[in-house]
C-alpha cells in the first residue's frame, strides 16, 4: 500500500492541528513510516488527540473502511499498537532502565522492525500507483510515449468490447449460466421427485392421507431470466453482496452484538441471500441447504396461484378466499413470497405482479407513515401486525430493486414503527404491540417488528434511535432466565424461554419467536441451542397431526439459522408435511387450504404465501453461523 507524505510532520515536533490532519491517513495506512512514528510520538503525550484518534477509528469502521475490511493482517495492527505503547512509555526515545543498547539504537531497531513489517504488508496490498507506473516498472527504460500509446490502444479496445457486450445483452432475454463443475450422478432411486400433477383435484378431507409415490411426474417450466438482481445502473450488485458488505459494523451494545442487523460483529444473518428469479440458481442453493426440485416446484406453483388471484389494483382479497379482512397483511406476505424467489420490480416472470403489489401498498400509507388495512379496525390486530408485515415487504422490495418511491415509502414506514408505534419515549423504548405506545408489548407483534427492523437495516434504511434498543429490552423482560434445565441436554442453560408479555407465560411458539429475534441480533448459537432444543421437544416438528403454520414459519427460520441436527430434523418434517398438503388441480392448484391455528384470519392467500416463504428458507436469508 502506498504511503502518504505529510511534509508538515517531517523533522519537527507535531502540534495538535497537524496531528488532527494526519489521523485519517494514519488509520488508512497511507502515512510514511517517519510520519506515522511522529504522529505516534505526539499521541503518546496528548490525551486530546488520543480521543480524536479513537473517534476517527470508530468512524472509519462505520464507513466500511476499517483495517479489518481492507484485509490488513493482525500482525500489522498489533505492531502498530505496540509502537504506540512504546512511545507512551518512552516518548523521548531514550533507553529504559533495562535497555543497555541506548535510546538511539533502540529506536533504530524499532524503526527497522516497522519498515520490515510495512514491506510485508505492501507485498499483499494492491499497488497504489497508476497503470502507467506499473507499465514503467515492467517495461524498464521504454519511452513514455510508447507506454502512453499502448495504454490508449488498450483503453479503446476495452471500450469497444464493452459496447459489443452491452449491445448483445439488450438483444437477449435469457442469461445462460454454465456450471463447469462436474456434478455427481444420482442413482435412479435417489433422484428427487417433482411435485405431481394429478388429473383431479384432491378433496380437502383427504389432504392428511396424501403420500408421494413413483408415478410419472410433469416438471414445471423453468423461468429463465437474469441471474442477478438489477440495479438502477444495471450494475452486477446482488442483494447478497449488499447485505453482507453494505452494512456498517457499529456496535450498539445490549447483551449481545446485533451482527445480523449489520450493527456488530461482522455477522451476516438476516442479509438477503436470495438468487435471481431463474430456477437454476435457486435450485443449486436449495440443494445446498436441504431443499431440491420438489421444494422449488412447490414454490413455483404457489407463486403461480398467487399471481392468478391477485386483484387488478395489486392487492390480494383475503375475505374472498376464507380470511377476515386482513388484506394488508396478506398482500405483504404475498409480496415477500415473490421477493423471496428473486422476483422484483425490475426482473422476473412476476415483476408486474410485484410492481402492482408495491403500488397498492404505497397507496395505503398515510402522512404519518402508517400502512392502513382498508376497511379494517385500525385500533387492533389490523394495525399492529399488518403494518409490520406490509412494511417488511416494502423494505425488502426497496433493497432488491432500489427504486426511489419504494425506498421513500419504506423509510416512512420504519420511522412510523419506531417513532410512533414503539412503546416508550427517547432512549426508554419498550417494545411493540397492537396500537401505538401500548405497554406492555407482546412477543407476537414484537417479533414481526424486529423482522421489519432487520429488513430495513439490510435495505440501507435509517433506523430511528431506540428501535434496536427497544427490541432487546423487551426480549429481556419476557425471557424466563431460570427455567428448569433438561438434565439430558448438555446445551440447556436454563435460559431463552419466552413468554407473551411476561416470563410467566412461556410457550414453544413464543420461544421460537424470541430465539429467532435473538439470532437476528447476534446472540451466539451455543447460547441459544438449549432453547431451540426445548421448543422442538415441546412443540414438535411440522407434522400433519397438528397444523400450526405460524409456529412452523418462525421455527423454520430459527432452525435454519441454528443449523446442525435440529435443522435436519425440522427440515425433514417440513418437507414431509407441507409438500403433500399443497393442492393439485382446479382453481386451488398450487395453494394450501387454510387449516390450523390462525388460518381463519389470513385464509387461503395467507396460508399459501406463508407456506411458500417456509419453502424459500434455503436461500431467502443468508445463514448466520455457517458459510
Amino acid at each position: 500500500m502506498a504511503s502518504r507524505r505529510m511534509p508538515a510532520a517531517q523533522n519537527t515536533q507535531l502540534d495538535c492541528s497537524a496531528a488532527d490532519e494526519m489521523l485519517r491517513p494514519y488509520l488508512e495506512e497511507k502515512l510514511s513510516m517517519a510520519d506515522a512514528r511522529a504522529l505516534e510520538a505526539h499521541l503518546a503525550g496528548c490525551g486530546t488527540c488520543q480521543q480524536l484518534l479513537e473517534s476517527r477509528r470508530q468512524l472509519v469502521g462505520f464507513m466500511g473502511t476499517s483495517m479489518a475490511s481492507r484485509g490488513l493482517s493482525e500482525d500489522f495492527t498489533e505492531a502498530a499498537t505496540m509502537r504506540l505503547a512504546r512511545h507512551k512509555q518512552n516518548p523521548s526515545g531514550a533507553a529504559g532502565p533495562n535497555d543497555k543498547t541506548g535510546g538511539v539504537e533502540t529506536m533504530g531497531r524499532q524503526a527497522g522492525d516497522d519498515e520490515e513489517l510495512l514491506e510485508e504488508e505492501e507485498v499483499v496490498a494492491a499497488p497504489a500507483g497508476g497503470l502507467l507506473d506499473s507499465l514503467q516498472a515492467s517495461m524498464g527504460a521504454a519511452p513514455w510515449w510508447i507506454i502512453s500509446g499502448a495504454f490508449h490502444a488498450l483503453l479503446i479496445l476495452l471500450v469497444f468490447l464493452v459496447g459489443m457486450v452491452v449491445m448483445q445483452a439488450k438483444q437477449q432475454d435469457t442469461v445462460i449460466v454454465t456450471n463447469l463443475e462436474k456434478q455427481p450422478e444420482q442413482k435412479e432411486e435417489e433422484k428427487e421427485k417433482v411435485r405431481e400433477i394429478f388429473n383431479k383435484p384432491v378433496p380437502v378431507e383427504q389432504q392428511s392421507e396424501i403420500v408421494t409415490d413413483e408415478k410419472p411426474v410433469v416438471t414445471h417450466e423453468v423461468v429463465e431470466f437474469a441471474d442477478h438482481d438489477e440495479t438502477d445502473d444495471n450494475a452486477e450488485s446482488t442483494s447478497e453482496a449488499k447485505g453482507e458488505d453494505g452494512i456498517s459494523d457499529a456496535f450498539l451494545g445490549g447483551t449481545g452484538t446485533v451482527s445480523s442487523l449489520g450493527l456488530g460483529g461482522g455477522g451476516r444473518a438476516g442479509a438477503f441471500g436470495r438468487p435471481g428469479p431463474g430456477g437454476k440458481q435457486r435450485l443449486v442453493r436449495a440443494r445446498q441447504m436441504g431443499g431440491g426440485k420438489e421444494t422449488e416446484s412447490a414454490v413455483d406453483k404457489a407463486l403461480e396461484w398467487l399471481a392468478k388471484h391477485q386483484e387488478a389494483d395489486g392487492h390480494w382479497d383475503s375475505t374472498k378466499y376464507g380470511g377476515k379482512n386482513t388484506d394488508l397483511a396478506c398482500s405483504g406476505w404475498a409480496l415477500l413470497a415473490f421477493l423471496g424467489a428473486g422476483h422484483t420490480e425490475k426482473v422476473g416472470k412476476y415483476k408486474e405482479n410485484v410492481q402492482r403489489a408495491v403500488t397498492w401498498l404505497i397507496a395505503q400509507q398515510d402522512n404519518t407513515g402508517l400502512l392502513k388495512n382498508p376497511g379494517g379496525d385500525q385500533s387492533g390486530v389490523y394495525r399492529g401486525y399488518s403494518h409490520a408485515i406490509a412494511a417488511m415487504g416494502l423494505a425488502e422490495a426497496s433493497a432488491m430493486a432500489r427504486i426511489g418511491r419504494t425506498k421513500e415509502a419504506a423509510q416512512k414506514a420504519i420511522e412510523y414503527a419506531v417513532d410512533i408505534h414503539l412503546a416508550g419515549e427517547g432512549s426508554e423504548k419498550r417494545g411493540y404491540r397492537y396500537v401505538p405506545k401500548q405497554d406492555p408489548a407482546d412477543i407476537s407483534n414484537h417479533g414481526w417488528y424486529v423482522m421489519l427492523v432487520k429488513s430495513a437495516k439490510v435495505a440501507g434504511l435509517q433506523i430511528p434511535q431506540g428501535g434496536i434498543e427497544g427490541a432487546i429490552w423487551f426480549l429481556d423482560q419476557v425471557e424466563d432466565k431460570n427455567f428448569a434445565k433438561d438434565a439430558n441436554d448438555p446445551y440447556d442453560n436454563g435460559r431463552h424461554r419466552y413468554g407473551y408479555s411476561n416470563p410467566q407465560s412461556v410457550s414453544y411458539r413464543r420461544t421460537a419467536i424470541g430465539i429467532l429475534n435473538r439470532q437476528f441480533m447476534g446472540w451466539k448459537a451455543e447460547e441459544l441451542q438449549g432453547g431451540v432444543n426445548w421448543f422442538i421437544k415441546s412443540g414438535g416438528v411440522p407434522n400433519k397431526g397438528r397444523i400450526d403454520l405460524y409456529y412452523w414459519y418462525y421455527g423454520t427460520l430459527c432452525t435454519f439459522q441454528q443449523g446442525g441436527d435440529v435443522w435436519k430434523t425440522w427440515n425433514d418434517g417440513l418437507k414431509g408435511t407441507l409438500l403433500p398438503m399443497q393442492r393439485v388441480g382446479g382453481d386451488e392448484d398450487g395453494s394450501w387450504d387454510p387449516t390450523g391455528d390462525y388460518a381463519g384470519y389470513w385464509g387461503r392467500v395467507g396460508q399459501t404465501a406463508i407456506s411458500a416463504l417456509c419453502l424459500e428458507v434455503y436461500y431467502r436469508y443468508l445463514p448466520m453461523y455457517r458459510e
